[in-house]
């Protein structure tokens, strides 16, 4: 509040002031100095004031140290005698100097609250332990393992906190009230990570401590959650390892592609793979013929169909052989188990070209393994549910070697719904291609010069990535950019293409649920 605001607000109760100094001092000469100094310290002092609606007890506040001071002025310069209640009077406070006086303690009560939920976990326990347990700094040094010296040295400093938070304005941040979206990805063997992100919390933190990093109390008030309950998302966070602690600073570990980032690179790749939809689409349907030539099951799809399996092995085995080219680094051992890579998304994956790929998921016994790819351009026909991965890997397995369906396998009812496999006489079979290696060799081996074209795009196309990628994460993660560029860009070649082909009629989606980007081999 400024000066002029609070000057005009008195305006209208100078004689509450003056009646307010009156009744103190029952001198009119001086109550008229006291109420005058009075409106010029309110006014001199307006712009502390945190929340204008406590305003009325700001002034009052202000008043009783004025007069205080104004009575040891008198004294010092003995101009008046020594007062007694009767010559200073019995105050009687208004009904709504009572009120606003309740106001103001309770304000003080929620600046407490609030400056003791930002204290970290054991100032906190000190705290609450020494003033509300009434417990020694002996006893409290036994508790938290500490010198009783530390534990001293914990309360000045908790005493300092609370004393420089009190005088603090603190907004919440922008994530209090709109939290953002987090979304994850992950690319590696065995995905422990994807339950760890889907509350807004965990996101919301790694968001928050992505461009600048961030102490507790800081994320506490961004976030809006207090200490107690902000400390266990932390220490999940970090134990998985995509957030990590520098000093008392926290920082997220991961490259997140951002909105910005994502339209900014499919803005540079504008009208990029026209040529080359249509080089790969002739080429493949003019092999057709010699693929059809080949025993596997099939090879008696219409061409629309057949072509929309083999155009995506042809991307699959594209990007393998761009790994070849220009490799990824090695998969690190993540924290949670398993091997890969994390990153993630600032939105709800609203700029991603998929809905999940497994491009080689093999059974327990190594005898058969399958590739399906959900791109979100198919997702009206297939869409693959990547949940209960093991139990859904083994019953696509026994789809491709003609299996007794496992009554125990809870997936394969789903399986069958969707059309993925058929089930006859309590024996699976796919309703996808599916090859022997000798068959899946020559298959490959005929679309290898069309592979080998998407994989020198897909190199060209996160190379660039890479270099566009750099000028959007911090500077933490930037050796992170490689590697999720190789991932991400070359998974995109392949979206690109498809969708080109589908944009200019080259592909149609059938009408009905087909597994279109699914195929197996026998091992």
């Amino acid at each position: 509040m400024t000066g002029k605001e609070a000057a005009e607000r008195l305006s209208g109760n100078l004689d509450a002031i003056y009646g307010y100094a009156f009744s103190r001092l029952y001198d009119k000469s001086r109550a008229e100095d006291l109420a005058s100094e009075i409106l010029c310290e309110v006014i001199s002092s307006a712009e502390r004031l945190r929340d204008e609606q406590a305003f009325w007890g700001f002034v009052w506040k202000i008043a009783e140290h004025t007069f205080r001071r104004f009575l040891r002025r008198s004294e010092l310069s003995e101009r008046t005698v020594e007062l007694t209640e009767q010559d200073v009077g019995t105050y009687c406070p208004s009904p709504e100097e009572e009120y606003v006086s309740k106001e103001t303690e309770s304000e003080e009560i929620y600046l407490l609250r609030r400056e003791l939920s930002l204290l970290t976990k054991i100032r906190r326990e000190i705290c609450v332990a020494y003033y509300f347990d009434g417990s020694s700094c002996a006893k409290i040094a036994v508790s938290q393992g500490l010198s009783v010296e530390m534990v001293k040295y914990h309360l000045s400093q908790i005493r300092k906190q609370l004393k420089e938070g009190f005088s603090m304005t603190r907004k919440l941040g922008e994530k209090s009230y709109n939290p953002g979206t987090f979304r994850m990805n992950f690319w590696g063997d065995w995905n422990k990570y994807g339950d760890l992100c889907r509350r807004k919390l965990p996101g919301s933190i790694l968001l928050a401590a992505y461009e600048s990093p961030m102490c507790a109390e800081d994320l506490s008030v961004e976030l809006g959650v207090s200490m107690p309950y902000l400390e266990d998302e932390l220490e999940i966070l970090e134990a998985a390892g995509v957030l990590k602690k520098d000093g008392e600073r926290y920082r997220t570990n991961l490259v997140i592609l951002t909105d910005a980032y994502d339209k900014a690179f499919a803005q540079s790749l504008s009208g990029r793979f026209q040529t080359l939809a249509k080089e790969l689409f002739a080429e493949a349907k003019a092999l057709l013929p010699s693929v059809r030539a080949l025993p596997f099951e099939g090879n008696d799809f219409d061409d629309n169909r057949l072509l929309f399996g083999l155009l995506n092995l042809i991307l699959v085995n594209g990007y393998d052989r761009a790994d070849e080219l220009s490799p990824k680094g090695p998969a690190k051992p993540l924290p949670l188990g398993g091997h890969g890579w994390i990153f993630g998304h600032d939105n709800d994956y609203v700029n991603y070209h998929f809905n999940g790929v497994t491009t080689h998921n093999e059974n327990r016994a190594g005898t058969a393994w399958f590739s399906a790819e959900n791109y979100r351009a198919i997702e009206k026909c297939q869409i693959y549910d990547h949940s209960d991965f093991v139990n859904r890997r083994e019953a696509m397995c026994d789809a491709i070697l003609h299996a007794p369906a496992d009554r125990n396998n809870p997936t394969v009812p789903w399986l069958i719904e969707n059309g993925f496999v058929f089930c006859r006489d309590g024996v699976l079979s796919p309703n996808f291609p599916t090859f022997s290696s000798e068959v899946y060799g020559k298959v490959c081996e005929l679309f290898a010069p069309l592979s080998r074209k998407v994989a020198d795009c897909m190199v060209e196309v996160s190379d660039e990535g890479e270099k566009l990628l750099v000028k959007y994460v911090p500077p933490s993660v930037k050796d992170q950019c490689g590697d999720i560029a190789k991932i991400q860009h070359r998974l995109d070649v392949s979206a690109f293409l498809l969708e080109e082909m589908l944009r200019a009629g080259l592909l149609t989606l059938p009408q009905e649920k087909t597994p279109l980007c699914v195929w197996g081999v026998k091992a």
